[in-house]
């Protein structure tokens, strides 16, 4: 009798666990495996996988839901790709077309949730996801992988988990009413699905290689375009017009998991040199046009207007060119740009490598008052040829003073940093061989760290006394980028001082000083 009651006890237990849980069933909304038959014709296709941590379920029908917005996602790329011309690419998965079920690989996490938070979490998965791919390599299908986390709810406040872009990884969560069945919906359940989903697909983007980008002016009136996806569109996408943008598709179009090439080889590296950058505003556009040499084919060139007000680059307005015989012109109406006034702006230039691969040059100008002033395009450069540094603060062994004059953009000069740390203020001071008129200094910043902010110019004529041409800030960017004098000078040497730097450690560096 006793052996019975405490049977039945159990039994009891047991099923007022299982009626109490608060996650479904792991296979719940599953298809059975043995029933799905996924296709793909393409050679590369996305990694989709779904993680579970140790202390949650997968969420209640996962599988279908999921499908269906991925599916939808790949119809709304698919939309965009053949509007700009592309043709008939999107990003490709493998799907049973007859289910509508696309291939979604479980792996479950070694550890729970809390291991896995936003700050870090993500490369903690990325080891386990990427150990998983090791021992089964039929699973990895590509370089792309987007990773979907079950969350049981998907406020801020009530979940620490990744959800970014990370390379050619993306992280985004799961929950159980993230339903393209309520994206049209006004109430809270709808706004939220338009969010997550928005957010998915938002992510996703990063994961193929695209960066944030706003829409136009105009695009922002345009009931058939309005929000752009890689912009805010992840809190417009399926409830009010959102769209990508060219420059968006641009990238798509050469990108692993989108290209219909079978000969590519992607990301394999590519270098590539602006022979020639000319800008001009010219009837209400800024105008920018140049020429290239690469050893990678580039299909086009993407532009990226990026108010220099903050840190971040979601409201950088972006346009694109095709680059024909390795040359290119733009033209970018200034009215299409929400921010004017006193504003300045990084231009970023992205140059499409056909293997997937981006180059990626910034310059910068500004709005005064309404007025745009532009700080980039090639000047006429005084020779340098007799030109020689003959004073510097400091320099490290293969990082000389001189390199500032050699014309070599990879090779630049770097205060001492080895041995006997050399400190701010730095300077270097030039001799051009013979009485010079100048209008103004050309500096290129290294590629990288250590760009210098402030910097005073001193002008002289014997190299023993110095006069002050004034305090200016240089740009944190990586292309050639000018000071103009207030007024004209005439000297034979110059001095710069460098006073501090963009990262605010104590070391300088600089690539090339040049003089119009």
């Amino acid at each position: 009798m006793r052996s019975i009651l405490i049977s039945f006890i159990i039994i009891t237990l047991a099923f007022f666990m299982a009626c109490s849980s608060d996650s479904p069933s792991p296979e719940e909304g599953r298809q059975k495996e043995e029933d799905v038959s996924y296709e793909s014709s393409a050679k590369y296709n996305l990694n989709i996988v779904y993680f579970v941590p140790t202390d949650i379920s997968e969420r209640n029908e996962w599988h279908r839901r999921l499908s269906e917005i991925l599916l939808h996602g790949q119809s709304f790329i698919l939309k965009h790709m053949n509007e700009y011309g592309f043709g008939n690419m999107t990003v490709n998965m493998f799907v049973d077309k007859t289910l509508g079920r696309v291939k979604i690989t479980k792996i479950s996490g070694e550890h729970a949730t809390s291991y896995y938070p936003y700050e870090g979490g993500g490369v903690k998965m990325i080891e386990e996801i990427e150990s998983y791919f090791n021992s089964h390599p039929s699973e990895r299908n590509s370089d792309h992988t987007l990773v979907l986390i079950p969350v049981k709810n998907p406020d801020p406040d009530k979940r620490d988990i990744p959800y970014y872009g990370y390379g050619r990884y993306c992280f985004a969560l799961d929950y159980d009413d993230m339903d393209i069945a309520y994206l049209k919906d006004e109430d809270e359940r709808g706004q939220k699905a338009t969010t997550y989903i928005g957010g998915l697909l938002h992510e996703l983007g990063h994961a193929l290689n695209l960066p944030h980008n706003k829409q136009t002016v105009s695009d922002d009136n345009n009931p058939n375009k309005g929000t752009a996806l890689m912009g805010s569109g992840n809190y417009t996408y399926g409830k009010y017009p959102t769209y990508l943008t060219k420059a968006s598709c641009a990238i798509l179009n050469n990108c692993q998991v989108v290209s219909d090439s079978e000969s590519i080889v992607f990301y394999q590296g590519a270098s590539l040199e602006v022979e020639g950058i000319q800008s001009r505003y010219e009837g209400g556009d800024l105008v920018v046009s140049g020429s290239i040499e690469t050893n990678t084919p580039v299909s086009h060139v993407n532009f990226y207007n990026d108010p220099a007000t903050d840190n971040a680059d979601y409201d950088a307005v972006s346009w694109c060119v095709e680059v024909i015989n390795n040359a290119f012109e733009v033209r970018m109406p200034v009215n299409d740009l929400f921010l004017k006034g006193n504003t300045p702006y990084v231009l970023r230039q992205r140059f499409l490598h056909e293997n997937g691969e981006i180059s990626t040059f910034s310059y910068a100008y500004e709005f005064i008052d309404n007025e745009l002033f532009i700080e980039f395009g090639d000047k006429d450069y005084l020779d340098r040829s007799q030109w020689a540094v003959i004073d510097f603060s400091s320099e490290e062994q293969n990082e000389k003073a001189a390199y500032v004059l050699d014309g070599d953009k990879q090779t630049f000069w770097h205060s001492r940093w080895s041995t006997n740390v050399a400190s701010y203020p730095h300077y270097l001071s030039i001799d051009m061989g013979q009485i010079q008129s100048l209008n103004g200094f050309t500096f290129v910043q290294r590629d990288g760290m250590r760009k210098v902010k402030d910097i005073e110019i001193f002008i002289s004529s014997d190299s023993q006394t110095w006069e002050s041409k004034g305090n200016f800030v240089l740009k944190n960017i990586n292309t050639a980028h000018h000071v103009v004098l207030e007024e004209a000078c005439s000297c034979r040497y110059f001095k710069v001082v460098a006073k501090s730097a963009f990262d605010q450690e104590q070391f300088a560096a600089m690539a090339e000083i040049m003089c119009f």
